[in-house]
């Protein structure tokens, strides 16, 4: 299964404006883009923050063959919310979620994290690509792309992931710039 981290940011590397969750910021061309690109996907993790502010836009009426997993501590308290097949809650490690997606038949999983899911998922050596939208925007402070990995002090410490750039384009005059990247192995 091919597994491939979303993300659009600003200049400096923030993927959330100052506190602000999600991707408010992104900009239309962008929106088109990811659209499409997760339509060519059959599964998506994203974290439960993620899950909260964009539920409505990756409602199973907006992407009916998406099957959506969320990362939590406590899948159990999201019991209630689960539709089979289709939305599921869980704390299994990436290698599992990866395991039973696979077994499951499934062929292109989209990671829209977060900078702890994204972490966590490229610390496990688990993403083959990053697609990155870089907007024309500077915010000073936010989330990052790339949270701390296993508890250290220093951002991204123990991550350290080779890219090779495998596409650059501008989606829309001024900006934004989508970038592609293999993860190199």
């Amino acid at each position: 299964m091919q597994v491939v981290l979303f993300a659009a940011q600003s200049v400096d590397g923030w993927i959330t404006r100052q506190g602000e969750p999600g991707d408010a910021f992104a900009s239309e061309a962008d929106k088109t883009h990811f659209r499409a690109a997760i339509r060519a996907c059959d599964a998506c993790v994203m974290g439960a923050k993620t899950y909260e502010v964009s539920k409505e836009r990756m409602s199973p009426k907006t992407f009916p063959s998406l099957r959506r997993v969320i990362w939590t501590r406590r899948p159990e308290a999201r019991a209630a919310e689960v539709v089979p097949g289709v939305l599921e809650f869980t704390a299994e490690s990436p290698a599992e979620t990866v395991a039973r997606l696979r077994s499951d038949g499934r062929k292109r999983c989209a990671v829209l994290g977060g900078g702890e899911v994204n972490a966590a998922w490229l610390a496990a050596g688990l993403v083959d690509e990053l697609c990155l939208t870089v907007e024309s925007r500077l915010f000073g402070s936010g989330t990052p792309l790339v949270a701390t990995v296993g508890g250290g002090a220093d951002p991204g410490a123990t991550l350290d992931v080779a890219l090779e750039l495998i596409e650059a384009r501008v989606l829309a005059a001024g900006g934004p710039v989508l970038l592609r990247y293999a993860v190199k192995r």
